[in-house]
């Protein structure tokens, strides 16, 4: 072990070991041309290089353990071939940044010898582990499901409770248990043996003590298509918001995380009615939705009384083209012209005609409008060029 640790520290100083460094020139390198490769009659230098493994951005420093030396030059990202007077820097620091692995050619000379010697690089990437986390009241465990992606050695997490765990690097997975409810910040960081460095993610838990039921405070209607929920969360858990139509069941709507209180809006029919209730997103809290509270569109105002009736509009109609009853049409001595106006609950008009003696099929602009009460206002005249003007209520039906 103590070999090993030696070891270890050596190549991250000095770079990674000959018989490597062979390897890879003889995998990468065209052996005719690459400066790497020593040739008859050419005198070796000698390149060190510190660190010489290490994560983005990583900045090393380029040095020669021989005496006497001068006009030392570097190559920091040599690749082979023939090196040009350009590719040459005298400045012995070089920052790396993008991963990967380099080569570093170094010229110098001693006695009116040429010196050559080269070195590789290592440079890991330092990208945030993407974690994965179940909780369960002050209980929480994670996992790195792309961690064969990132290929760290291990996983260090702080609990944010003053506590650590080191996790394998080919199959993570810790769990934690919390002695309060306090809000608690999670830090696993990705480490590379050699460098001792790696990407960092952080997250955000709050344990849960209790498991205290929602209560939804009231829904009401703040438009023609726009619900408004009041609701209150005392345990600040994850929850959910489900609804359902009278007779259907619940499905979910919207989820809201560590969420005390809150009044919002949804788009929603407000001539139907539909029910809302709130379960806990975390199933082990075993706690009881919360008590079930409905929106009951509000009944339409009672037709005004007519005293005549030469003319005269059914209650309702149903235009489901069936030949039976499928139009709203003014009935009775009807010789004049008939102006019909329909409107809908929030007193929108939804049909005109000045001449509707054919009636309404209950449509607007060529869309059927859904079941329910709708108001009119007719107007018309009598044989005898008296005014005629009345006011009611039909229902729509399918």
């Amino acid at each position: 072990m103590q070999t090993y640790k030696k070891d270890a520290g050596w190549i991250a100083k000095y770079g990674i070991p000959l018989g490597v460094f062979l390897l890879f020139v003889i995998s990468t390198c065209r052996a005719q041309s690459d400066q790497c490769i020593p040739t008859a009659g050419q005198f070796s230098g000698s390149l060190q290089i510190s660190p010489g493994i290490g994560c983005l951005p990583l900045t090393i420093k380029a040095s020669s353990s021989l005496r006497g030396v001068k006009n030392v030059r570097y190559v920091f990202e040599y690749q082979g071939g023939a090196v040009k007077e350009t590719d040459l820097k005298r400045d012995s620091v070089y920052t790396y940044r993008k991963a990967g692995l380099y080569r570093v050619l170094q010229y110098s000379e001693q006695e009116g010898r040429q010196l050559r010697a080269c070195a590789i690089v290592q440079v890991y990437d330092t990208l945030p582990p993407e974690v994965s986390t179940t909780s369960c009241l002050n209980h929480l465990s994670l996992t790195i499901p792309k961690a064969a992606d990132y290929q760290y050695d291990w996983y260090e997490v702080k609990w944010g409770d003053g506590t650590s765990e080191r996790l394998d690097g080919a199959k993570p997975f810790g769990a934690h248990a919390y002695p309060d409810d306090s809000p608690r910040e999670i830090t696993v960081q990705g480490v590379h043996l050699y460098g001792m460095c790696g990407g960092t993610t952080r997250l955000r838990f709050r344990p849960v003590r209790s498991s205290t039921s929602p209560v939804i405070e009231g829904v009401k209607a703040i438009g023609a298509r726009t619900l408004e929920v009041t609701f209150t969360n005392p345990g600040a858990n994850a929850i959910w918001l489900e609804q359902r139509v009278p007779g259907g069941i619940y499905q979910r709507s919207r989820r809201f995380d560590e969420t005390q209180r809150a009044i919002f809006q949804l788009e929603a029919d407000t001539t139907q009615s539909v029910c809302f209730r709130i379960t806990l997103a975390d199933t082990c809290l075993q706690a009881p939705p919360s008590a079930e509270v409905c929106y009951e569109p509000p009944k339409p105002p009672d037709p005004v009384p007519v005293v005549d009736s030469t003319v005269f509009l059914p209650d309702a109609f149903s235009p489901n083209a069936d030949g039976i009853n499928d139009r709203f049409v003014p009935k009775g001595l009807v010789g004049r012209p008939v102006r019909l106006t329909v409107f809908n609950r929030w007193g929108e008009v939804v049909f005109q005609s000045d001449d509707a003696r054919d009636g309404w099929d209950g449509h607007q602009q060529n869309q059927p409008l859904p079941p329910g009460p709708y108001s009119y206002r007719m107007i018309t005249e009598k044989a005898s060029g008296e005014r005629l003007e009345k006011r009611g209520l039909v229902l729509l039906m399918k």
